[in-house]
This record gives C-alpha cells, sequence and structure tokens, in this order.
C-alpha cells in the first residue's frame, strides 16, 4: 500500500510539471520549436500492484514535420525500468506510417524482460483455485505454502517487425512481419530467498509442463488485416479498429516449439458529446496445440504485445496472467469524458471502466494441483481512471480497480500507473 502511496505522489507531481501555466512569449517559443518534434522525457515512474514500483528513464520522440502527417511522421519511444517485484524491463518501439516507400506503415519492438517472480496460476483460468493465503507469511501455517508459491523465474528477448501496406483505400490494410522469441524458464529455489524450503505450484505442475521447462526459441512469420478508420489513433473519439492476425511458429527457423497462435479483435469509439466517448474492445485468441505454458500469456496485437490476461493491459482488477489457456477471449468496456483542455493539443480526461475475460480450455483432472471448478467463469474487474496529455500523442495514465470476484481474482484495490489509454 505505500508504494500505492508514493506512485500517486509522483503521478500528481508529474501533472503538476506537466500542467503548468506558461507565459504567451513562451507558448510562442514552445511552438516554433513544436512544430517538427514533440519529445517526452520523464521518470520512468509507474506502478501496478502486480508488477510494483517500477522506476528508471522513459524517452518519447515523436517527429510530426507538419499537419498533413497524423498523429507524427515517426515516433520513438525508449524506456529503461526496474520494479519493485522483481522486474528489469527494457524496450524501444518504432512507429511510423511515413517512412517507407509506397505507404508502407512499419512498427519495429524490442523487448528483454527478465521477471524473478514471474506470476503462474495455473492453466486456465478458475479451474485452478487460488488462494491467496497459500502466498501469504502472515497466514495461518497449517495454510501457508511459500511466499513464491503462485511464481516462477522467467526471462525473455523479444524482437518484432510489422510491416503494413494498403489492400483498398486508407482504412483496409494488410499486414506481414517477423517475431523473434527467446526464452528462459526455471522454478524459485526458496533457500535463495532466506525462506524455508517451499514447494512452488509450478513445480507441482512439473510433469504436466516438463516439455517446456528448459524454455527455448520461438521464431514466427505473422500475417494480418486490419481495418482502421479512427479519427486519431493516440486519441480516438470515433470509428472503428479491427484486426485479424495469425503467428506461425514453424518447426523450422531453430524453433524448439511449434504452433499456431490467431487472433480477432475489435474496437469501436462511439462519441456521445465532444467531450464524452464510450470505447469498447472485444478480443478471441486460440493456440494450437504444441505451445508452452510460458507462452500462452502473451496477447498479440498489431500495435504492441501485451503479456497474459489479467492486470494492467487486459482484464483490470484482475490478478496479472490470472487466465492463461489456449482458447480465451476478453473484453473492456470504457466511458471516457475529457474534462479540459491543456497547453496547444493536450487535455485531461477522466473514465469508468468494466473489463472481463475467461479461457475455454479442457484440462484433464490428473495435470491438476489445487483444482478449482471444472470449467472456467468470466474474470470481471470495475474501476476508473485520470488521463493527462500534455498534447495528444503522449498521455500520463491512473487507473483503479478491484475484481468482482476477489476470491477468485486477488482481493483489493489494484492500482496502475503508466501511458496511453488502454486501446
Amino acid at each position: 500500500m505505500r508504494g500505492s502511496l508514493y506512485l500517486l505522489f509522483f503521478f500528481l507531481l508529474s501533472l503538476i510539471v506537466l500542467t503548468a501555466p506558461v507565459s504567451a512569449a513562451t507558448i510562442d517559443q514552445r511552438q516554433a520549436k513544436q512544430k517538427k518534434y514533440t519529445f517526452g522525457l520523464l521518470p520512468a515512474l509507474d506502478y501496478s500492484s502486480d508488477k510494483g514500483l517500477g522506476y528508471g528513464i522513459l524517452f518519447q520522440l515523436d517527429d510530426k514535420r507538419s499537419p498533413e502527417y497524423q498523429p507524427y511522421y515517426l515516433s520513438h519511444r525508449l524506456v529503461f525500468q526496474r520494479t519493485t517485484k522483481g522486474i528489469a524491463d527494457y524496450y524501444y518501439r518504432l512507429d511510423s506510417k511515413y517512412l517507407l516507400p509506397a505507404g508502407l506503415k512499419i512498427t519495429l519492438e524490442v523487448k528483454y524482460v527478465a521477471s524473478l517472480f514471474e506470476p503462474y496460476h495455473g492453466p486456465g483460468g478458475a479451474q485452478t483455485l487460488y488462494n491467496a493465503d497459500f502466498a501469504d507469511p502472515d497466514a495461518d501455517a497449517a495454510v501457508y505454502r511459500g511466499k513464491y508459491y503462485y511464481n516462477y523465474d522467467k526471462c525473455y528477448t523479444r524482437i518484432n517487425t510489422l510491416i503494413q501496406g494498403k489492400l483498398q483505400g486508407e482504412h483496409l490494410r494488410w499486414l506481414a512481419g517477423l517475431y523473434l522469441l527467446s526464452t528462459a524458464v526455471d522454478t524459485i529455489d526458496y533457500t535463495d530467498y532466506d525462506e524455508d524450503p517451499g514447494q512452488t505450484l509450478l513445480a507441482n505442475h512439473w510433469d504436466y509442463r516438463q516439455a517446456a521447462m528448459a524454455g527455448g526459441q520461438e521464431n514466427a512469420l505473422v500475417a494480418g488485416i486490419i481495418y482502421d478508420r479512427r479519427d486519431h489513433e493516440a486519441t480516438p473519439h470515433r470509428g472503428v479498429w479491427s484486426e485479424l492476425l495469425v503467428r506461425w511458429i514453424p518447426d523450422a527457423l531453430g524453433n524448439d516449439f511449434s504452433y499456431t497462435a490467431i487472433t480477432a479483435t475489435h474496437r469501436q469509439y462511439l462519441p456521445i458529446s465532444n467531450e464524452l466517448t464510450f470505447a469498447y474492445r472485444l478480443s478471441g485468441r486460440s493456440i494450437s496445440a504444441g505451445a508452452p505454458f510460458f507462452s500462452t500469456p502473451q496477447v498479440d496485437g498489431t500495435y504492441k504485445t501485451e503479456e497474459g490476461l489479467g492486470g494492467k493491459k487486459t482484464v483490470r482488477g484482475v490478478l496479472w496472467q490470472r487466465v492463461n489457456g489456449f482458447n480465451a477471449v476478453y473484453g473492456n468496456l470504457e466511458l471516457r469524458y475529457r474534462v479540459m483542455s491543456l497547453l496547444e493539443t493536450g487535455y485531461a480526461a477522466l473514465s469508468i471502466f468494466y473489463d472481463l475475460g475467461r479461457t475455454f480450455d479442457e484440462i484433464p483432472e490428473s495435470t491438476l494441483f489445487d483444482r478449482g471448478q471444472d470449467h472456467d467463469v468470466w474474470h470481471q474487474g470495475v474501476g476508473g481512471g485520470v488521463r493527462i496529455a500534455p498534447n495528444n500523442t503522449f498521455i500520463v495514465a491512473l487507473d483503479l480497480a478491484v475484481p468482482v470476484d476477489s476470491a477468485m481474482d486477488g482481493p483489493g484495490l489494484k492500482v496502475y500507473v503508466g501511458l496511453d489509454w488502454l486501446f
């Protein structure tokens, strides 16, 4: 809870700095300089109840050149960050739909993550029982199983290169690309953390997961179709954004696994008034047999790849990666209200939301330790948020959420501080 208070303090401090009043002469000077570039340089201070307090450096440079390039000609985002819950996250993204010839759009994403305490809640969702007391040192000794019972050690490097081109007009596009992914996994040795030897859930599932326990390579070919009629990419008020994405990991390219993942996502933005927008996202994913357990949390996207159903980027209020299966769906319903304008193109906005997701996997009884329900159910979270944007492509975000079923999905208020709208 103390970490949440610290992050709220830094969030409010950043708002004061970003929105402080300036003189007319200063504004004229800034406008002259920002005709071509806008800069965002901040401490990479974010927070989520799942990952802890993140600290580091974030730099964003948007080359806007002239108004004909929307929302920018070329965008760079660079993040170096560590968190208090044992995650090192180094990330670079390049995005442009004008850099390449013939109207091609390129998105390059390079990411290295070392997570000492990656969550593992078992296959499926509610099919594996979650009990917060199993990992609570203050719980009854007869119930407590170890502070890291629901964790394991994971390290990966991923490079995604996606190219998009026009199929028909400005709005229908094709996509092709290459994903390079290398992962190493291990269980947790409790003796390294001054605890009595314990047994993690993943260790109990060792026989079930044994084929994937060494990690490995998953280099993929990617193809897809995108239909995008948003009025603004970073701050949409009206339009739709839909995509179908196929990721094929062949039994070649040096791969240790072979499978196919298909993801379909639809987003729509409905203006209720000039200031109020109703936005929703619906997404479904199916992964064929052969995928390792540590890759089924991956949520594919044409703009950014996320990790796991539950948590900051998918189902807020629900534990990060609580929902983990081969066949899964999730959705987000959100009302966004623009409260006021800031500086030249910025704004302040409030939101309320309802998120949900579940799997549709059949889990053999013989594979489960701490078996929950026979089939998964809907995991749900509700909450609200704040967005402060000094310009309409650099957006500071705060979301607060709680799970509808705290016993199944983790008790307490979840706090998320970061960047951008969820979708």
